[in-house]
């Protein structure tokens, strides 16, 4: 049973998603899973029943992966969110794949006049860390700076500012930050791995992808040098990249209309959606429960979080009284 009244995650309630607290195994229902819980489906015998394939790496670290070859997968559907996820069930013998990609937050899409300095960001993600140290110490004239610890309005701000953004992370699917650099305005060079090999999802000049292993130092270092430099005639070169990526919602919206045959949505406000979901919450749970998920959803964000760093540093003050 959930906790709170609303189980959506914060990232995602301006999406104003709808939702259920069980599972209906009928044959009229449709549950999708993503491709790190492919067991989840093996729990229902009459629901229609799909894969979603966000990502290709994250499954293969499964110590129970998904059988291709069982009787009971063989009426699974396949939804891809990338050209790489789509290679990946081809080569295992799925005939049939189904589209199914994303798009960004909306935060990202923002035409904002950019102010460009000569920032080359990059993601300190664990595995592409290694890669981007070489260049900071082969160039440590050049600003790097790494995006973490920000919230998405911050996250956007600072990519409006820099004018070159470095992924060397395994790409495991059709990778979201990528996207966000590229569609506010920077240059994208990213490492060869994943779905970064794929046009299809990181439609850029093979100039701007490197083989890592080994990597030519000199020629990435020169490639960027040549983007702070030459920025106006470099960020040309991702004028398709960035029109795909704002394009993603109206794709994803027919890629959905083409498979469940929705053609629109039903006109519900966004009161409406609340009460519709405080209300099956309310049906699901005993009373306590749904008082604290109340209190949990309807409190601000702002205020939760600043009650808990209080709590924290009273407790802190108190310990060390003690000692």
């Amino acid at each position: 049973m959930p906790i709170v009244a609303n189980p959506v995650l914060l990232q995602y309630r301006n999406y104003e998603v709808e939702f259920a607290t069980g599972i209906e195994d009928k044959q009229h229902n449709v549950l999708i899973v993503t491709e790190v819980n492919p067991r989840a489906l093996d729990q229902y015998g009459s629901i229609q029943k799909a894969l979603w394939w966000l990502s290709v790496d994250n499954h293969e670290k499964l110590t129970e992966k998904f059988d291709f070859l069982a009787a009971n997968n063989r009426d699974v559907t396949h939804f891809a969110q990338s050209a790489y996820a789509y290679a990946f069930l081809k080569a295992r013998g799925v005939s049939t794949i189904y589209p199914l990609t994303d798009y960004l937050h909306a935060e990202y899409l923002r035409r904002v006049r950019c102010n460009k300095s000569n920032v080359v960001l990059y993601t300190p993600v664990k595995g592409a860390e290694t890669y981007v140290n070489q260049l900071i110490q082969a160039e440590p004239s050049i600003l790097w700076l790494p995006l973490k610890g920000m919230i998405r309005k911050m996250h956007a701000k600072v990519l409006r500012h820099g004018k070159v953004y470095v992924d060397f992370g395994s790409h495991p699917g059709k990778d979201r930050q990528p996207r966000e650099a590229v569609v506010n305005g920077c240059c994208v060079v990213v490492g060869l791995r994943g779905s970064a090999v794929f046009a299809e999802d990181v439609p850029i000049p093979a100039a701007y992808k490197f083989a890592l292993e080994p990597m030519d130092v000199p020629a990435l270092l020169a490639t960027i040098q040549s983007c702070l430099v030459n920025y106006d005639m470099r960020i040309q070169d991702f004028a398709a990249y960035e029109q795909m990526v704002r394009h993603e919602e109206k794709e994803f919206e027919q890629e959905v209309a083409n498979i469940f045959g929705i053609v629109a949505l039903k006109d519900r406000s966004h009161t409406g959606i609340v009460f519709h979901n405080v209300g099956n919450f309310w049906l699901q749970n005993n009373a306590l429960t749904v008082m604290r998920g109340l209190v949990n959803e309807f409190l601000p964000l702002a205020l939760t979080n600043f009650a808990r760093r209080m709590v924290l540093q009273i407790s802190a003050k108190l310990i060390s009284r003690k000692r």
